[in-house]
């Protein structure tokens, strides 16, 4: 299963993939929202991998890797994954800083909350950022998703967006 947009190619992920998405976990820029800055080892890229394809092989959804269609360069992810202990499927992007700024996490999100919705009939789609993630939270509002409300999780403050099919 591959999804296509005009630059980019969401598609499901490979073990050896881990290497390339290193890079992009790595970057304490990409890191701020999600960890506070802190670079993912080795071993939790490998274990991140692992999991969007045992996710895609029992839910029929993940975190698709974006390929760049230009050169076919692995430069983030997008689509949906459980998110901690919430009931409800978490749609999420990250980017490398390259592609910053540049509408590609909203031209990806489009058609992964699309087959969100249409082929895996999923009926609810959160999504979850640090409330300082004005970009992120632009996206959510673009793709059509609700502000639900602030909440913590782990002592971090964070904001709740969803949508309903």
């Amino acid at each position: 299963m591959i999804l296509e947009t005009e630059r980019l190619i969401l598609d499901t992920w490979r073990s050896e993939d881990w290497m390339a998405f290193r890079e992009i976990a790595n970057d304490t820029e990409v890191m701020r929202y999600i960890t506070g800055g802190i670079a993912w080892t080795d071993e939790k890229v490998q274990s991140f991998v692992d999991s969007q394809i045992e996710t895609y092989s029992t839910r029929r959804f993940c975190r698709w890797k974006l390929l760049l269609k230009q050169d076919m360069r692995l430069v983030g992810f997008c689509g949906a994954n459980i998110w901690r202990d919430e009931a409800d499927p978490e749609i999420g992007w990250w980017l490398e800083r390259s592609c910053w700024g540049r509408g590609l996490a909203t031209e990806a999100a489009v058609p992964a909350l699309r087959d969100m919705s249409e082929r895996v009939r999923l009926d609810r789609i959160i999504s979850v950022a640090m409330p300082g993630n004005k970009a992120s939270t632009r996206i959510m509002e673009k793709l059509g998703l609700t502000f639900e409300g602030e909440f913590e999780s782990k002592g971090v403050p964070l904001v709740r967006y969803a949508i309903d099919r």
